[in-house]
């Protein structure tokens, strides 16, 4: 294909340009968007007002419903310099937060990938991913930068540098609560995070006693307890976009306890799964590390019970490096297959597709790259070999 073919052969300097030009152009139109209109079709008014009430200290963060806020006390307080500037400012910074998070992600994979070529694969990776992020961007969802704190847990593992590793993955945790999983995996397969991660998490709840009052810090953790239980809990039909939200889309209603099990089941197969990665990688900490967080993505979105439609640019951000680096180093096929899976990802921005899709579609093609990658033991992620074109 031309653009292909431009893309191997496109001067590294200017694929950079290009690269930094697309992700400053997107933030600058999702930020004019927001900024004229900060209360439209966003989710962070949740977070907004948990903020406020957080520091006001007289009043709960918390419902005991299996919607609302969600997250732990500390997201509220992460969302404070957000909140305390005028929304017009708050609102865009925020999304722009989330959007540097996720570019530096990409390129610092893409320099470990193949540093000779990190300028194209960066390139070409940015242009898959936007699509998949439009969503998130655009609602202020914390599942942008958990994209990007997921890919920088994969560079620093690779490096390795364990205590940024640990940073990244406990803002996670405090930013969303299901970011737990990619950190117990993660510690599973790599011993020295472990105690990084406990001794964060410790430090960073702890630091929440610094509020005036407290016993109002003690009042919300119980209460955060008694919502993540009960946000757990099967929903109902047509919610969710998980392995078990598109079964109810087909009429298939498994009992709770059924799904409990299965999911249970689903985590310790990916660990095991993991630590075979491990193995196979034990030579290219870069691989290792990828598969082991790319395992973490797809676990997520296919095992989380409240997985949404634009909770998969977390994968997205893992299926554009890939692509991106068969594309330019070698494999069109399957850089071609990778690029078509990750644009799907974004289906809910396809207009009248995405009514077809909805709920049933995105975790089916998940689910197909899992199986994929497990019954090929891998083998996606190597290096595809060189072509003459990539070494121009």
């Amino acid at each position: 294909m031309e653009i292909i073919s431009t893309l191997r052969t496109l001067d590294p300097r200017g694929a950079l340009k290009a690269a930094v030009g697309a992700w400053l152009l997107f933030a600058v139109i999702v930020g004019i968007v927001v900024a004229v209109r900060p209360d439209k079709h966003t989710v962070t008014p949740e977070y907004r007002h948990a903020s406020e009430k957080w520091w006001a200290g007289s009043e709960s963060l918390y419902d005991m419903s299996q919607v609302g806020y969600l997250y732990l006390p500390q997201e509220a307080i992460i969302y404070t310099p957000y909140q305390v500037l005028p929304k017009r400012l708050g609102e865009p910074l925020w999304r722009w937060t989330g959007l540097a998070l996720l570019a530096s992600g990409l390129w610092r994979v893409a320099s470990l990938l193949n540093a000779r070529e990190r300028e194209r694969i960066f390139l070409a990776a940015t242009l898959l991913v936007i699509p998949s992020a439009l969503s998130s961007a655009s609602n202020g969802q914390v599942n942008l930068p958990l994209a990007g704190l997921m890919l920088l847990t994969v560079a620093d593992l690779a490096a390795p540098r364990f205590n940024l590793t640990a940073l990244w993955l406990v803002i996670a945790i405090l930013l969303k609560p299901i970011a737990l999983a990619p950190a117990l995996l993660a510690a599973a397969c790599f011993a020295p995070l472990r105690l990084r991660l406990i001794a964060g998490l410790v430090l960073a709840l702890a630091a929440a006693y610094l509020h005036p009052n407290p016993a109002y810090v003690t009042g919300e953790y119980h209460h955060f307890l008694q919502k993540f239980a009960l946000a757990g809990q099967p929903l109902i039909k047509d919610n969710f976009s998980d392995f078990f939200g598109m079964l109810w889309h087909w009429g298939i209603h498994p009992p709770p306890m059924v799904i409990l099990g299965l999911r249970a089941l689903a985590a310790g197969l990916t660990l095991i799964a993991a630590l075979f990665a491990m193995r196979r990688f034990s030579e290219d900490r870069v691989l290792a590390a990828f598969s082991v967080m790319l395992l973490a993505a797809l676990f997520l979105m296919l095992f989380n019970p409240r997985t949404e439609e634009n909770s998969f640019v977390m994968l997205g951000g893992f299926t554009a490096l890939l692509s991106a680096r068969d594309l330019v180093t070698g494999d069109q096929r399957r850089g071609r297959l990778l690029a078509l899976f990750t644009l799907l990802l974004a289906v809910e921005n396809y207009g009248f597709i995405y009514k077809l899709t909805r709920i049933w579609f995105k975790p089916l093609i998940s689910a197909a790259l899992l199986i994929t990658l497990l019954a090929g033991k891998f083998s996606l992620l190597n290096p595809p070999p060189k072509s003459p074109s990539s070494n121009r």
